[in-house]
Protein backbone atom coordinates (compact mmCIF):
# COMPACT_ATOMS: atom_id res chain seq x y z
CA UNK A 1 0.00 0.00 0.00
CA UNK A 2 3.26 2.60 1.14
CA UNK A 3 4.67 1.52 -2.48
CA UNK A 4 1.46 2.66 -4.19
CA UNK A 5 1.04 5.81 -2.49
CA UNK A 6 4.86 6.62 -3.30
CA UNK A 7 4.29 5.75 -7.00
CA UNK A 8 1.20 8.01 -7.51
CA UNK A 9 2.82 10.64 -5.74
CA UNK A 10 5.99 10.37 -7.94
CA UNK A 11 3.71 10.33 -11.23
CA UNK A 12 1.99 13.69 -9.75
CA UNK A 13 4.86 15.34 -9.21
CA UNK A 14 5.99 14.00 -12.57
CA UNK A 15 3.09 15.54 -14.13
CA UNK A 16 3.54 19.21 -12.28
CA UNK A 17 6.73 19.18 -13.47
CA UNK A 18 5.90 18.82 -16.89
CA UNK A 19 3.29 21.49 -16.50
CA UNK A 20 5.48 24.15 -15.18
CA UNK A 21 7.99 23.34 -17.67
CA UNK A 22 5.00 24.26 -20.37
CA UNK A 23 3.96 27.23 -19.07
CA UNK A 24 7.67 28.46 -18.25
CA UNK A 25 8.10 27.58 -22.21
CA UNK A 26 4.50 29.36 -23.20
CA UNK A 27 5.50 32.24 -21.24
CA UNK A 28 8.94 32.69 -22.19
CA UNK A 29 7.91 32.69 -25.99
CA UNK A 30 4.78 35.41 -25.49
CA UNK A 31 7.58 37.05 -23.29
CA UNK A 32 9.66 37.08 -26.19
CA UNK A 33 7.38 38.24 -28.88
CA UNK A 34 6.11 41.27 -26.73
CA UNK A 35 9.87 42.34 -26.29
CA UNK A 36 9.72 42.05 -30.04
CA UNK A 37 7.15 43.97 -30.70
CA UNK A 38 8.12 46.81 -28.32
CA UNK A 39 11.39 47.17 -30.11
CA UNK A 40 9.40 47.74 -33.13
CA UNK A 41 6.74 50.08 -32.40
CA UNK A 42 7.79 52.06 -28.87
CA UNK A 43 10.33 55.03 -29.90
CA UNK A 44 10.87 55.94 -26.53
CA UNK A 45 13.66 54.58 -23.82
CA UNK A 46 13.77 52.42 -21.56
CA UNK A 47 10.43 50.60 -23.51
CA UNK A 48 8.01 49.68 -20.54
CA UNK A 49 4.78 47.31 -20.39
CA UNK A 50 2.63 45.76 -17.96
CA UNK A 51 1.28 42.11 -18.21
CA UNK A 52 -0.98 42.75 -14.98
CA UNK A 53 -1.43 45.50 -11.82
CA UNK A 54 1.08 45.10 -9.76
CA UNK A 55 4.08 44.28 -12.21
CA UNK A 56 6.20 46.63 -14.40
CA UNK A 57 8.89 45.52 -17.16
CA UNK A 58 11.39 48.19 -18.43
CA UNK A 59 13.90 47.44 -21.31
CA UNK A 60 16.10 49.24 -24.00
CA UNK A 61 18.71 47.65 -26.01
CA UNK A 62 22.48 47.94 -26.52
CA UNK A 63 25.16 46.78 -29.39
CA UNK A 64 26.90 43.63 -27.49
CA UNK A 65 30.04 45.91 -25.99
CA UNK A 66 32.33 45.66 -22.96
CA UNK A 67 30.31 47.29 -20.54
CA UNK A 68 28.74 45.69 -17.58
CA UNK A 69 25.39 46.11 -15.85
CA UNK A 70 27.38 47.83 -13.24
CA UNK A 71 27.88 50.68 -15.01
CA UNK A 72 24.31 51.79 -15.72
CA UNK A 73 21.20 52.42 -12.92
CA UNK A 74 17.79 52.41 -13.18
CA UNK A 75 15.35 54.69 -10.77
CA UNK A 76 12.15 55.66 -11.05
CA UNK A 77 10.24 57.92 -8.82
CA UNK A 78 6.53 58.33 -7.89
CA UNK A 79 4.81 62.05 -7.57
CA UNK A 80 5.62 63.75 -4.32
CA UNK A 81 7.75 60.38 -3.29
CA UNK A 82 11.47 59.49 -2.85
CA UNK A 83 13.33 57.76 -5.51
CA UNK A 84 14.18 54.25 -5.84
CA UNK A 85 16.39 51.45 -7.71
CA UNK A 86 15.61 48.81 -9.82
CA UNK A 87 18.02 45.95 -9.94
CA UNK A 88 19.04 45.32 -13.98
CA UNK A 89 20.11 42.07 -15.24
CA UNK A 90 21.18 41.15 -19.16
CA UNK A 91 20.17 39.39 -21.91
CA UNK A 92 21.73 38.45 -24.92
CA UNK A 93 19.93 39.07 -27.48
CA UNK A 94 20.85 38.02 -31.68
CA UNK A 95 23.03 39.74 -34.18
CA UNK A 96 25.22 41.00 -31.17
CA UNK A 97 22.95 43.02 -29.59
CA UNK A 98 22.52 43.03 -25.69
CA UNK A 99 19.34 43.74 -23.35
CA UNK A 100 18.53 45.98 -20.01
CA UNK A 101 15.52 44.62 -18.41
CA UNK A 102 14.50 46.23 -14.56
CA UNK A 103 11.32 44.02 -13.74
CA UNK A 104 9.02 45.11 -11.11
CA UNK A 105 6.45 43.73 -8.56
CA UNK A 106 4.69 46.59 -7.05
CA UNK A 107 3.54 49.22 -8.70
CA UNK A 108 1.13 52.38 -8.32
CA UNK A 109 -1.68 52.58 -10.88
CA UNK A 110 -3.04 56.19 -11.77
CA UNK A 111 0.09 58.16 -10.69
CA UNK A 112 2.97 59.29 -12.96
CA UNK A 113 5.97 57.56 -13.47
CA UNK A 114 9.31 59.51 -13.25
CA UNK A 115 12.18 57.26 -14.96
CA UNK A 116 16.11 57.88 -15.22
CA UNK A 117 18.78 55.40 -16.31
CA UNK A 118 22.58 56.66 -15.91
CA UNK A 119 25.33 55.43 -17.81
CA UNK A 120 28.56 56.13 -15.30
CA UNK A 121 27.30 57.99 -13.45
CA UNK A 122 25.35 60.48 -16.41
CA UNK A 123 21.74 60.68 -17.63
CA UNK A 124 21.13 58.39 -20.30
CA UNK A 125 17.28 57.21 -20.90
CA UNK A 126 14.93 59.67 -19.26
CA UNK A 127 10.99 58.71 -19.53
CA UNK A 128 7.74 59.83 -17.68
CA UNK A 129 4.54 56.97 -17.91
CA UNK A 130 1.54 56.30 -16.60
CA UNK A 131 1.62 52.42 -15.83
CA UNK A 132 -2.25 51.65 -16.31
CA UNK A 133 -1.61 52.85 -20.40
CA UNK A 134 1.06 50.61 -20.59
CA UNK A 135 -0.67 46.98 -20.66
CA UNK A 136 0.74 44.30 -23.18
CA UNK A 137 -1.49 40.75 -22.56
CA UNK A 138 -1.22 37.75 -23.70
CA UNK A 139 -3.03 36.84 -26.78
CA UNK A 140 -6.45 34.77 -26.15
CA UNK A 141 -6.61 30.90 -25.76
CA UNK A 142 -8.27 28.19 -26.83
CA UNK A 143 -9.57 29.91 -29.93
CA UNK A 144 -12.42 27.89 -31.13
CA UNK A 145 -13.78 28.52 -34.70
CA UNK A 146 -17.73 26.60 -35.11
CA UNK A 147 -19.33 26.75 -38.50
CA UNK A 148 -23.85 28.29 -37.88
CA UNK A 149 -26.41 27.16 -38.53
CA UNK A 150 -26.49 29.53 -41.39
CA UNK A 151 -24.12 28.99 -44.23
CA UNK A 152 -21.81 31.52 -45.21
CA UNK A 153 -21.21 31.98 -41.06
CA UNK A 154 -18.59 31.36 -38.71
CA UNK A 155 -19.13 31.61 -34.52
CA UNK A 156 -15.78 32.30 -33.36
CA UNK A 157 -14.88 31.98 -29.50
CA UNK A 158 -12.21 32.54 -27.10
CA UNK A 159 -10.90 32.31 -23.55
CA UNK A 160 -9.43 36.09 -21.92
CA UNK A 161 -5.99 36.88 -20.67
CA UNK A 162 -6.40 35.87 -17.14
CA UNK A 163 -6.67 39.86 -15.79
CA UNK A 164 -9.12 39.32 -12.69
CA UNK A 165 -12.10 42.21 -13.09
CA UNK A 166 -10.93 43.85 -16.24
CA UNK A 167 -12.96 41.86 -18.74
CA UNK A 168 -15.59 44.57 -19.34
CA UNK A 169 -12.29 46.68 -20.18
CA UNK A 170 -11.34 44.22 -22.70
CA UNK A 171 -11.57 44.80 -26.91
CA UNK A 172 -10.14 42.23 -29.32
CA UNK A 173 -10.04 41.86 -33.46
CA UNK A 174 -10.70 38.72 -35.00
CA UNK A 175 -8.71 38.38 -38.22
CA UNK A 176 -10.23 36.05 -41.15
CA UNK A 177 -8.72 35.60 -44.34
CA UNK A 178 -9.89 32.55 -47.30
CA UNK A 179 -6.06 30.38 -47.30
CA UNK A 180 -5.25 31.36 -51.06
CA UNK A 181 -5.68 35.08 -50.07
CA UNK A 182 -3.27 37.61 -48.93
CA UNK A 183 -5.27 40.35 -47.55
CA UNK A 184 -7.88 39.13 -44.96
CA UNK A 185 -11.06 41.13 -43.22
CA UNK A 186 -10.41 42.17 -39.30
CA UNK A 187 -13.92 42.49 -37.19
CA UNK A 188 -13.96 44.19 -33.91
CA UNK A 189 -15.71 42.72 -30.55
CA UNK A 190 -16.01 44.91 -27.15
CA UNK A 191 -16.28 43.32 -23.78
CA UNK A 192 -17.28 39.48 -25.09
CA UNK A 193 -15.06 36.56 -25.89
CA UNK A 194 -17.71 35.26 -29.03
CA UNK A 195 -18.45 37.06 -32.45
CA UNK A 196 -19.99 35.59 -35.20
CA UNK A 197 -18.42 36.03 -38.82
CA UNK A 198 -20.98 36.98 -41.82
CA UNK A 199 -20.90 36.91 -45.70
CA UNK A 200 -18.06 34.60 -45.83
CA UNK A 201 -17.77 32.64 -49.47
CA UNK A 202 -19.19 28.78 -49.23
CA UNK A 203 -17.23 26.05 -48.93
CA UNK A 204 -13.96 27.76 -49.05
CA UNK A 205 -11.23 27.59 -45.95
CA UNK A 206 -11.04 30.14 -43.81
CA UNK A 207 -7.58 31.14 -41.69
CA UNK A 208 -8.66 32.92 -37.94
CA UNK A 209 -6.60 34.72 -35.37
CA UNK A 210 -7.80 37.00 -32.53
CA UNK A 211 -5.52 39.21 -30.27
CA UNK A 212 -6.94 42.31 -27.72
CA UNK A 213 -6.33 45.17 -25.86
CA UNK A 214 -7.67 47.42 -23.28
CA UNK A 215 -10.11 49.56 -24.28
CA UNK A 216 -8.73 52.82 -23.53
CA UNK A 217 -11.32 54.39 -20.86
CA UNK A 218 -9.79 53.71 -17.82
CA UNK A 219 -7.28 51.25 -18.95
CA UNK A 220 -4.97 51.35 -21.99
CA UNK A 221 -2.27 49.99 -23.98
CA UNK A 222 -0.79 47.85 -26.82
CA UNK A 223 -2.70 45.44 -29.20
CA UNK A 224 -1.53 41.71 -28.44
CA UNK A 225 0.68 39.42 -30.27
CA UNK A 226 -2.13 37.58 -32.66
CA UNK A 227 -3.38 33.82 -31.29
CA UNK A 228 -2.14 30.75 -33.27
CA UNK A 229 -4.01 30.73 -36.52
CA UNK A 230 -7.55 28.36 -36.59
CA UNK A 231 -8.27 26.90 -39.91
CA UNK A 232 -11.72 25.74 -40.88
CA UNK A 233 -14.01 25.13 -44.04
CA UNK A 234 -17.57 27.06 -44.73
CA UNK A 235 -20.13 25.31 -45.49
CA UNK A 236 -21.11 24.60 -48.81
CA UNK A 237 -24.52 27.09 -50.71
CA UNK A 238 -27.98 26.08 -50.03
CA UNK A 239 -30.90 27.99 -50.55
CA UNK A 240 -31.78 30.20 -48.25
CA UNK A 241 -36.09 29.93 -47.47
CA UNK A 242 -36.55 33.31 -47.17
CA UNK A 243 -35.22 34.18 -50.60
CA UNK A 244 -37.33 30.97 -52.02
CA UNK A 245 -40.16 32.60 -50.52
CA UNK A 246 -39.66 36.02 -51.73
CA UNK A 247 -39.00 34.40 -55.33
CA UNK A 248 -42.25 32.95 -55.19
CA UNK A 249 -44.54 35.98 -53.58
CA UNK A 250 -42.74 38.34 -56.14
CA UNK A 251 -43.04 35.85 -59.38
CA UNK A 252 -46.96 35.12 -58.47
CA UNK A 253 -47.90 39.08 -58.09
CA UNK A 254 -45.91 39.31 -61.69
CA UNK A 255 -47.92 36.59 -63.28
CA UNK A 256 -51.11 38.27 -62.03
CA UNK A 257 -50.17 41.57 -62.90
CA UNK A 258 -49.77 40.09 -67.00
CA UNK A 259 -53.29 38.28 -66.49
CA UNK A 260 -54.77 41.37 -65.34
CA UNK A 261 -53.07 43.21 -68.38
CA UNK A 262 -54.52 40.93 -70.86
CA UNK A 263 -57.92 41.00 -69.45
CA UNK A 264 -58.11 44.38 -69.40
CA UNK A 265 -57.31 44.47 -73.23
CA UNK A 266 -59.14 41.29 -74.52
CA UNK A 267 -60.81 43.22 -77.09
CA UNK A 268 -57.91 44.83 -78.29
CA UNK A 269 -56.22 41.69 -78.81
CA UNK A 270 -58.37 39.58 -80.24
CA UNK A 271 -59.10 42.54 -83.17
CA UNK A 272 -55.36 42.60 -83.51
CA UNK A 273 -55.41 38.52 -83.76
CA UNK A 274 -58.37 37.59 -85.19
CA UNK A 275 -59.54 41.12 -87.60
CA UNK A 276 -63.44 40.97 -88.69
CA UNK A 277 -63.63 40.33 -91.91
CA UNK A 278 -65.31 43.09 -94.14
CA UNK A 279 -69.14 42.89 -94.94
CA UNK A 280 -71.04 44.83 -97.04
CA UNK A 281 -74.34 44.51 -94.62
CA UNK A 282 -73.02 47.40 -92.35
CA UNK A 283 -73.58 49.39 -94.85
CA UNK A 284 -76.75 47.71 -96.55
CA UNK A 285 -78.91 47.55 -93.68
CA UNK A 286 -81.53 44.02 -94.85
CA UNK A 287 -79.27 43.02 -97.69
CA UNK A 288 -79.61 39.50 -97.03
CA UNK A 289 -82.91 39.47 -95.57
CA UNK A 290 -84.70 41.03 -98.16
CA UNK A 291 -82.92 40.72 -101.88
CA UNK A 292 -81.77 37.32 -100.68
CA UNK A 293 -78.30 37.90 -101.24
CA UNK A 294 -75.73 34.72 -100.61
CA UNK A 295 -73.65 35.79 -97.95
CA UNK A 296 -69.93 35.52 -99.01
CA UNK A 297 -71.15 35.39 -103.03
CA UNK A 298 -68.81 36.91 -105.44
CA UNK A 299 -69.07 39.75 -107.87
CA UNK A 300 -71.66 39.03 -110.73
CA UNK A 301 -73.07 36.13 -108.56
CA UNK A 302 -76.29 35.14 -110.26
CA UNK A 303 -77.93 33.12 -108.05
CA UNK A 304 -79.74 34.72 -105.09
CA UNK A 305 -81.49 32.66 -102.89
CA UNK A 306 -84.89 32.71 -102.81
CA UNK A 307 -86.94 31.70 -99.25
CA UNK A 308 -90.11 30.20 -101.34
CA UNK A 309 -87.44 28.10 -103.84
CA UNK A 310 -85.97 26.19 -100.71
CA UNK A 311 -82.41 27.19 -102.10
CA UNK A 312 -80.01 28.69 -104.91
CA UNK A 313 -82.63 29.25 -107.85
CA UNK A 314 -82.16 27.90 -111.47
CA UNK A 315 -83.02 30.14 -114.41
CA UNK A 316 -86.43 28.77 -114.14
CA UNK A 317 -87.06 30.43 -111.04
CA UNK A 318 -87.69 34.52 -110.21
CA UNK A 319 -87.07 36.08 -107.06
CA UNK A 320 -90.51 37.47 -107.64
CA UNK A 321 -92.41 34.04 -106.72
CA UNK A 322 -92.53 33.06 -110.55
CA UNK A 323 -92.10 29.45 -110.83
CA UNK A 324 -90.86 29.18 -114.74
CA UNK A 325 -88.90 31.20 -117.12
CA UNK A 326 -90.00 32.85 -119.63
CA UNK A 327 -93.89 32.44 -118.30
CA UNK A 328 -95.95 35.51 -120.32
CA UNK A 329 -97.32 38.06 -117.76
CA UNK A 330 -94.32 37.33 -115.17
CA UNK A 331 -93.21 40.53 -113.21
CA UNK A 332 -89.49 41.32 -113.67
CA UNK A 333 -87.01 39.63 -111.71
CA UNK A 334 -83.93 40.88 -109.81
CA UNK A 335 -80.63 40.04 -109.41
CA UNK A 336 -78.73 41.56 -106.90
CA UNK A 337 -74.88 41.55 -107.28
CA UNK A 338 -72.21 42.81 -105.67
CA UNK A 339 -69.39 45.29 -107.34
CA UNK A 340 -66.37 45.94 -105.62
CA UNK A 341 -65.50 50.07 -105.83
CA UNK A 342 -62.15 50.52 -104.18
CA UNK A 343 -62.05 49.68 -101.02
CA UNK A 344 -63.34 46.20 -98.74
CA UNK A 345 -65.89 48.64 -97.55
CA UNK A 346 -67.15 50.52 -100.52
CA UNK A 347 -69.64 48.01 -101.55
CA UNK A 348 -72.47 49.12 -104.22
CA UNK A 349 -75.67 47.15 -104.88
CA UNK A 350 -76.77 46.96 -108.02
CA UNK A 351 -80.77 45.88 -108.94
CA UNK A 352 -81.25 44.54 -112.42
CA UNK A 353 -84.87 44.46 -113.34
CA UNK A 354 -85.29 41.75 -116.18
CA UNK A 355 -88.71 41.89 -118.61
CA UNK A 356 -90.38 41.31 -121.54
CA UNK A 357 -88.47 42.54 -124.92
Amino acid sequence: MTHDCWTRLLALHVLLCALQGTRLVRGARHYENKVSMLLHEEPENPKCFAEGRKDLTCFWEEREEARSVEQYSFKYTYQNERSRVCPLKTLHLTSARKMYVCQLNKTQMFVQMDIQVNRDGRPFHNRSLLIELTFLLDPPTNVTVRNAAQSGQLNVSWIPPPLKYMDDSMMYEVFYSPMNSHTGQVEVAHASSELVLRGLQPATKYKIQVRVKLDGISYSGYWSAWSDPVFIETRPAVLDPLIVSLSVIISFILLVLCLTVLVSHRRYLRKKMWPTIPSPENKFQGLFTIYGVRRGSGVGDRSPIDPDCGGLCSDRCWLGGREEEGEEGAAPGIIAFLSSAGTSEDWTLAEVYGGQD
